[in-house]
């Protein structure tokens, strides 16, 4: 991985880490643009470039993936070893993709207003959502 991105990338996970749940996928995806770009506001000096950043949009041309299944996420192809999942409910889950021994789960966060109260109780990784995300279709999977 680009050293420059990890040293960013480390430095949003810090920043998140006392993140407040969320309970809708746009609110999710809201909270964490405003937290990359307080990261970039660190990094970079242009206005402009930094104002663009928050007009990105949760779309396949921002690297976002089976934006109508749930969960949705977005893979960088400059760091395609991250991935971040967001589900309908507003659940995040960032991931490092990979078998080496640096792989798994960077950040989980559940969501704000769980479809059932028993699923309220977060489990020990805070994955309780996870279980019940709606996989894609193979259909779109063969697209990515």
């Amino acid at each position: 991985m680009n050293y420059e991105f990890e040293r960013r990338a480390v430095a949003f996970l810090k920043r998140i880490e006392g993140m407040t749940p969320c309970s809708s996928r746009q609110q999710a995806y809201e909270s964490l643009l405003a937290h990359w770009h307080a990261v970039e506001s660190c990094y970079l000096e242009d206005k402009a470039a930094l104002d663009a950043l928050l007009r990105k949009k949760m779309t396949p041309e921002n690297d976002w993936h089976c934006l109508d299944c749930n969960p949705c996420y977005w893979q960088s192809p400059k760091a395609p070893e991250i991935r971040v999942y967001i589900h309908d409910d507003g659940s995040i889950v960032i991931q490092r993709l990979g078998g080496s021994r640096d792989g798994g789960i960077l950040f989980a966060l559940n969501s704000a207003t769980p479809a059932f109260a028993s699923l309220h109780e977060p489990d020990s990784a805070g994955l309780a959502h996870a279980a019940h995300a709606t996989v894609c279709p193979p259909s779109l999977l063969s697209k990515m």
